[in-house]
């Protein structure tokens, strides 16, 4: 069957769902819609898979890993259409490997190790409890990079580093929040896969 043969004879099995053309053009596979979906390629039948997912336009949707195999063009294209679901009340349970992802999409992680949850809580509160109280601040001195860390703790008070901010160039400055990964890995004693 072609792409849209696919999702008109999925939306067959629901009372009420999108019209199938939308639903491919809101993944992106409208202009392949008259393609055999044998002949597509991982990332597209992964659209395709998604297309049929949004089909019955679900208040909850479960997906597994919904951006492997996708081009970063296609990837940034279902994480917007999932944020913009997210923005418009809809739930969506997200099992992935990639941290990156897990951080950018959702509003709440949990870490699940041999079947059992181990931490749950929003991406940046795991950061913050979980990261070093420091700010690290790159700054150019005699055109040579140079960088310092000072504790967050008074960091408005701390001489040498309002002397940096006033008197250099300043290349990047941050604080030193662990990523997923890394929170993932302390808290598992696991690699990710």
């Amino acid at each position: 069957m072609t792409a849209l043969e696919n999702l008109e004879f999925f939306a067959s099995f629901y009372k009420k769902h999108l019209d199938p053309v939308e639903v491919l053009k809101m993944v992106g596979l409208d202009k392949e819609a008259n393609q055999r979906a044998g002949e597509f390629s991982k990332g597209m039948k992964k659209k395709l898979d998604l297309a049929r997912a949004l089909l019955s336009d679900p208040e909850i949707l479960f997906l597994d890993e919904p951006l492997e195999g996708l081009d970063p063009g296609s990837a940034r294209k279902i994480k917007d259409l999932l944020l913009e679901m997210r923005e418009n009340g809809k739930t969506i349970f997200l099992t992935t490997h990639n941290m990156y992802v897990a951080d950018e999409l959702c509003d709440r992680v949990g870490f699940i190790v041999n079947g059992a949850v181990r931490l749950v809580d929003s991406p940046k509160e795991l950061k913050v409890k979980m990261g070093k109280r420091i700010v690290r601040v790159e700054y150019l001195q005699n055109d040579k990079a140079e960088t310092k860390e000072f504790p967050l703790e008074g960091l408005g008070k701390n001489k040498k580093f309002i002397n940096i901010i006033r008197n250099y160039e300043i290349r990047s400055l941050h604080t030193l929040e662990p990523t997923l990964e890394k929170i993932f890995l302390k808290v598992t004693g696991r690699r990710l896969v």
